[in-house]
């Protein structure tokens, strides 16, 4: 490491949270400057013939890697630094902002349709914003079924449907928004596990508890996996492929009535506090070598 050069990584983020401060910690180990950028900070100006985008009066085209750790929905900026980071040469993480239909990639309706045309193990899925092809889909689908808002984060938004009057209840006074429905999987928890570069790196599962266990919501204990089953890493890791995220927490369940595993959710943006907690995993030394690599290929 004596030899290697520092690497400057633009780390361009909407909100700071753990996460962030566990980024800088580890940057500080390795020959990286991690320079936390929020899109506000940055300046853009136009000319005839030429364009520039700055943060603190110095081009980004000092930067060796632009890692967007999340990108939010309303991000006017993020165009831009994708068309800059083209134009001057400067790898990104992750993929999936360079694929068609860059950020929208990560809304449910679009993971769910991926997944399945090709080939994932995925529960099966409609999507509509329609509220009354909503209900005419939940009457004709078996029960328990899941009903998720499109626009919920980290499992808010998720309901078990056991009944049509179970819709009922979460669609009064709720605004006009849109709805993914899913088959349930009946399952004995959830398993988490976090990938980078498309390998998994670790990851525990989560026990189910009572009835309560709704996809990616378990409530019961969790215990570390020193050996993640192969069966799950293989499907997750072609769930990341696919989507184009390098890095990604993913929820999956093994199928009581199958036995095989089902992918429930890929996280784009994945917090991995709790991940390092219970695994013992350095995750953030990790991400860190992982950006690393991407700048020397």
């Amino acid at each position: 490491m004596a030899n290697e050069k520092m690497i400057k990584v633009a780390f361009f983020y909407t909100a700071w949270t753990d996460s962030g401060e566990r980024f800088l910690q580890a940057s500080a180990q390795e020959k990286i400057s991690l320079v936390p950028i929020h899109y506000s900070q940055l300046g853009m100006e136009a000319k005839v013939g030429e364009w520039e985008i700055t943060f603190e009066g110095r081009p980004l085209s000092e930067f060796d890697l632009f890692y967007f750790r999340n990108v939010g929905d309303q991000n006017e900026a993020l165009p831009l630094l994708l068309e800059y980071s083209q134009k001057h040469h400067i790898p990104i993480v992750d993929d999936y902002l360079l694929k068609v239909g860059g950020a929208f990639r990560k809304k449910k309706s679009c993971e769910a349709m991926m997944l399945l045309g090709n080939g994932v193990s995925y529960p099966k899925s409609f999507f509509t914003a329609d509220r009354e092809l909503l209900k005419r889909v939940v009457s004709e689908w078996e029960k328990p079924l899941i009903v998720k808002s499109t626009g919920g984060r980290h499992g808010t938004s998720t309901f078990l449907i056991k009944e049509m009057a179970d819709l009922e209840r979460i669609l009064f006074g709720r605004s006009a928004v849109d709805f993914l429905v899913q088959e349930y999987i009946p399952n004995d928890g959830d398993y988490r596990l976090f990938l980078i570069g498309y390998e998994v790196v670790a990851g525990f599962k989560r026990e189910e508890k009572e009835d309560k266990l709704i996809l990616n919501r378990s409530v019961g204990t969790s215990k570390s996996l020193a050996e993640i089953p192969k069966l799950i890493a293989d499907e997750a890791k072609k769930a990341a492929k696919i989507l184009g995220v390098e890095i990604t927490g993913i929820d999956c369940v093994i199928d009581k009535m199958t036995g095989n595993p089902v992918i429930i959710e890929v996280n784009q943006a994945p917090e991995f506090y709790v991940m390092e907690k219970r695994t013992g995993v350095d995750i953030a030394g990790k991400i860190i070598s992982y950006l690393r690599s991407k700048c020397q290929k």
